[in-house]
């Protein structure tokens, strides 16, 4: 994500440009493939336990992949590269159970799912602690509903498949919606960080 951080009473250094975060394209493809997921399990006709379990187990493939390639580019320190590329091995790790496992039954499903929205939940949060202002106030919101997110799922007692579905597709559409705006928000405060303006 393209946040930035700074010290009271310093301003950011290399030619104005403060430390990023997350580049701007990996919370907006984040974002934008959550929507994606989220419309494609509301609206796909005749939805299936199989089908369900085959469109998010590519959904967290395509996140795993994206988190992977982060993980091995960008200026990001030892401890950060390290854990992004754990978060993008258990993703990756969750949609192929996804895939492998499409039919094996709802209350499977609804655990690899709840896993998955809690370990997005608190990457968010500790994405958190390296931003300030607004920008970790969004971080914040969108870490604490995935976590809920992800309980909702692990603790349900056998929710039925149009639960799945609905749960699913709401959550989605929802995470992925605020990814999108924090990513664009970010986006276009970074021309007034770079000219030594306040951030937004």
């Amino acid at each position: 994500m393209t946040t930035f951080s700074w010290h009271r009473g310093h301003a950011p250094t290399h030619r104005g440009r403060a430390p990023t975060v997350e580049p701007f394209w990996q919370v907006l493809s984040l974002g934008v493939s959550t929507v994606l997921f989220g419309i494609a399990v509301l609206v796909w006709p005749g939805q299936t336990l199989h089908l369900l379990g085959v469109l998010a187990g590519v959904w967290l493939i395509v996140l795993g992949v994206s988190r992977a390639i982060a993980a091995l580019g960008g200026a990001q320190d030892t401890a950060r590269r390290i854990f992004t590329g754990f978060v993008a091995a258990v993703l990756i790790v969750a949609g192929i159970a996804c895939v492998r496992n499409a039919a094996g039954g709802v209350l499977l499903l609804a655990t690899i799912l709840g896993l998955a929205w809690l370990l997005s939940g608190f990457t968010q949060l500790a994405i958190s602690v390296f931003t300030r202002g607004t920008a970790r106030v969004w971080l914040t919101t969108l870490g604490v509903l995935s976590i809920l997110v992800g309980l909702a799922f692990m603790l349900w007692p056998g929710p039925s498949l149009t639960t799945l579905v609905l749960l699913t597709g709401i959550s989605a559409l929802i995470i992925g919606a605020g990814e999108v705006a924090y990513a664009l928000r970010s986006r276009r405060a970074r021309p007034a960080v770079e000219s030594g303006g306040a951030p937004a």
